[in-house]
């Protein structure tokens, strides 16, 4: 799955962003507050419009707090998102519900110009959530021979943004069947994974990789209500460690994997900060190991970062790197023709770059 282009206006600090041929695997390298995060709260309140329509504006607290300081008087938020073979999602808000403008819902304040653009085939938002609707779009596509790939199922259906220990961002229509945003169901989606025996012996050996002492992993399911809670075993150790007594790190480090292998069909990824409480090894085996599944599986994984030991991993043309000028923030993509003959890390913080530092 690709991301062709990506165009947002006025959503916090993304007050005109541009992003271009996103590869399958990324992550945007910057300084704090530099609005990293303002990239994938974007992409999740576009797959929420998508989702609810409606009630979307609500779940982020309301049009006030998503609306961009920076924006010029009455301009509208705007996002359009441009996937392979022309497939074209796209919407607008307004800022206030007093304008009139004939192409808008003045109720909502959602724009009646379609989500889902493909060539001369229109899909309005209020069908998205009708799935026998979306069942007669693709049909229509297919009989017409236009090109698709599942992108639009990918980016509504099978979109996670992960920031573990972050309960803030939870939102309240997020699936039981997905790991949530602070990663608080962990149990119950590692429960999940391990019904299949195959997921569970590779979630194990990599386990076994990334975390030295781990030796096994076993989910307890209560007789009372039917939850799950995970134990871990160490190789020094015939006695569990419960939740509550492994580490933050261990604790990301099972969320960042839970993630990954919460589903075979391929995702859209957003993972805030993966290196929290990780020992510099484990980060570089943890980046190997979500390149290697997004080239496996589909996924389209977005990480964002200010680790140096992180972005040492990343090969130029996985970089975006971003700061904030005069309060908007800007990007600067890297191609394999931004190579130096220094490592990554070191051209990063040296500025060789020209972006993403202090």
């Amino acid at each position: 799955m690709r991301i062709k282009q990506l165009y947002i206006r006025n959503f916090k600090s993304l007050v005109d962003f541009k992003l271009e041929n996103l590869p399958s695997f990324a992550a945007v390298v910057g300084p704090n507050a530099s609005g990293k995060s303002n990239i994938f709260e974007a992409l999740e309140f576009t797959n929420y419009v998508c989702r609810f329509p409606y009630e979307a504006t609500s779940f982020f607290g309301g049009l006030k707090n998503i609306y961009s300081y920076q924006a010029p008087l009455r301009s509208n938020l705007s996002f359009h998102y441009q996937f392979d073979d022309n497939l074209k999602i796209k919407f607008e808000l307004l800022p206030t519900p007093q304008r009139k403008i004939a192409s808008f819902d003045d109720a909502y304040g959602i724009g009646h110009d379609p989500v889902l653009d493909l060539e001369e085939e229109k899909f309005s938002f209020l069908d998205i959530r009708d799935k026998l609707k979306r069942a007669n779009f693709l049909e229509i596509l297919k009989k017409k021979q236009l090109p698709y790939n599942n992108e639009f199922e990918i980016f509504i259906d099978n979109f996670s943004r992960l920031f573990v220990g972050k309960n803030f961002l939870n939102r309240s229509s997020q699936l039981q069947s997905r790991l949530h945003t602070d990663a608080s169901n962990l149990s119950q989606i590692l429960a999940q994974i391990f019904e299949d025996n195959e997921k569970k012996d590779e979630f194990v050996e990599w386990l076994r990789i990334l975390i030295p002492e781990f030796n096994d992993i076993e989910i307890r399911k209560s007789n009372l209500d039917g939850s799950s809670e995970f134990f871990l075993y160490e190789k020094t150790s015939d006695r569990p460690f419960s939740k509550h007594l492994i580490s933050d790190g261990t604790n990301n480090i099972l969320a960042l994997m839970a993630v990954v292998f919460q589903t075979d069909s391929p995702q859209f990824l957003c993972i805030e900060e993966p290196e929290n409480g990780l020992h510099p090894q484990a980060i570089e085996l943890l980046v190997d190991f979500l390149r290697e599944k997004s080239e496996e599986k589909g996924h389209h994984i977005l990480l964002n970062t200010h680790s140096r030991t992180l972005v040492r991993c990343l090969e130029p043309q996985e970089i975006i790197l971003v700061n904030k000028v005069n309060g908007a923030t800007i990007a600067k993509q890297l191609t394999k023709g931004d190579a130096v003959n220094i490592k990554t890390d070191e051209a990063w913080l040296t500025n060789a770059f020209g972006g993403g530092v202090l």
